[in-house]
């Protein structure tokens, strides 16, 4: 009797399965020439249909996303050699819903908070207050007590990364991709109080298209609220040789638009001649802001670039990741050896990105190029990671 159920099963499951594809095949009348089929998850969880679609592919895709889904099922779209497509059918509809929010908020009060006592340090100078070198571990509470300082920091740091991730998330959801909120990173330690915040993505993007699109949001959107809170921050900043009472300060790198923007406000290249510009905390924060620009657009992984490079070159991108992650660490290592600490930087988010960011997952679409257009705002991305490329973010200089 256990052998006869056995068998009786193992007849259902095939059943199950022809009739399965039988009607996947039949829902892709019209739209593909099917040549082969594969069963890669039996009995019908996943099969791949080999063949030619019919006219365009991205209508053509779009097409049986719906009827797929109107059968229980979640259609993907690869190209394979020779100028033909794979479908494959999975059993099974995508969770669109975008998740609560409680920890979003619960994060970005923590983010606050960090970045307010951070902003508070960067306000004690701006305000004129001094810190003893020999002041001892009291100082480390001298923040809170002027806490309100800290917000000019604050309001432009967190207002340039808001800005840049929920230009991600709302593109991300006019395409209808489950995104999280921003998830804050808070961190409370020098100089910026936090490590960014990230996006999560709840299922795959839905074409190249979507992808780019998302891609390029963030960095545009912090942009457009970074270099004017520079421009502010900097008419507040003072140009001049080291204080007196001065011995180390922490000097921020240059950029080529950084570097652009300050001749344009001072009418000279600094810092030259023993002059540098000592920043306001507003100038300090949106420095910081183009500073996440420039990294969130290097082309490696799931970083904006990243994206970027992967609607423009498909799987080919994972080499270009690899070549920038090898560059970073390369060219840290090389600092560090010449003595410049900012190599540092670059090591750790070289090994950041070779552990945990090396590959870009493909979207359902993912045989439909992006148009011309695209192309251009990519090589529009491409000059603005030029630049803001800073090639030494931060170090240590000491005076006298």
């Amino acid at each position: 009797m256990e052998q006869e159920g056995l068998q009786q099963s193992a007849e259902s499951a095939a059943t199950v399965q022809l009739m399965s594809i039988a009607l996947l095949r039949q829902e892709l009348a019209g739209l593909m020439r099917v040549q082969s089929y594969r069963v890669l998850r039996a009995p019908d969880e996943v099969i791949s249909f080999l063949g030619q679609l019919q006219g365009d592919t991205e209508a053509a895709f779009e097409e049986i996303s719906r009827r797929f889904d109107a059968r229980g099922y979640t259609a993907s779209l690869r190209e394979q050699p020779g100028g033909a497509q794979e479908v494959v059918a999975i059993k099974g509809r995508l969770e669109r819903r975008p998740g609560g929010v409680w920890t979003n908020i619960v994060l970005f009060l923590f983010t606050l908070l960090s970045v307010l006592y951070i902003g508070a340090m960067h306000g004690l100078y701006d305000a004129g207050i001094e810190i003893g070198e020999e002041a001892g571990p009291e100082v480390l509470f001298l923040p809170l007590r002027y806490i309100h300082l800290g917000l000019p920091f604050a309001g432009t740091l967190l207002g340039i990364l808001l800005a840049h991730e929920l230009s991600h998330y709302f593109v991300a959801r006019r395409y209808g991709s489950p995104v999280s909120l921003p998830y804050f990173i808070p961190m409370p330690l020098p100089p910026m109080g936090t490590m960014g915040a990230v996006i999560v993505q709840r299922a795959p993007m839905r074409s190249r298209k979507a992808i780019f699109d998302i891609g390029v949001a963030g960095p545009l959107g912090g942009l457009i609220v970074a270099i004017p809170l520079l421009i502010l921050g900097l008419s507040l900043s003072k140009v001049g040789p080291p204080p007196p009472d001065v011995k180390t300060a922490l000097q921020e790198g240059n950029s080529l638009l950084y570097l652009l923007i300050k001749y344009l406000m001072f009418g000279k290249i600094l810092p030259s001649n023993g002059e540098d510009v000592w920043l306001h905390s507003v100038a300090f924060a949106a420095w910081a802001g183009l500073l996440v620009t420039m990294i969130n657009l290097m082309p490696i992984g799931q970083l904006d670039g990243g994206h970027i490079a992967y609607a423009l070159l498909g799987q080919r991108s994972k080499t270009l990741g690899y070549f920038v992650i090898v560059a970073l660490l390369l060219w840290g290592g090389w600092m560090l050896t010449h003595g410049n600490e900012a190599g540092g930087f670059w090591l750790t988010w070289g090994f950041l990105n070779m552990v945990l960011n090396q590959r870009h997952p493909p979207p359902l679409d993912d045989a439909t190029p992006v148009n011309g257009r695209r192309l251009v705002v990519g090589l529009l991305m491409l000059l603005i990671f030029v630049l803001t490329f800073i090639p030494a973010p931060l170090r240590e200089v000491r005076f006298g």
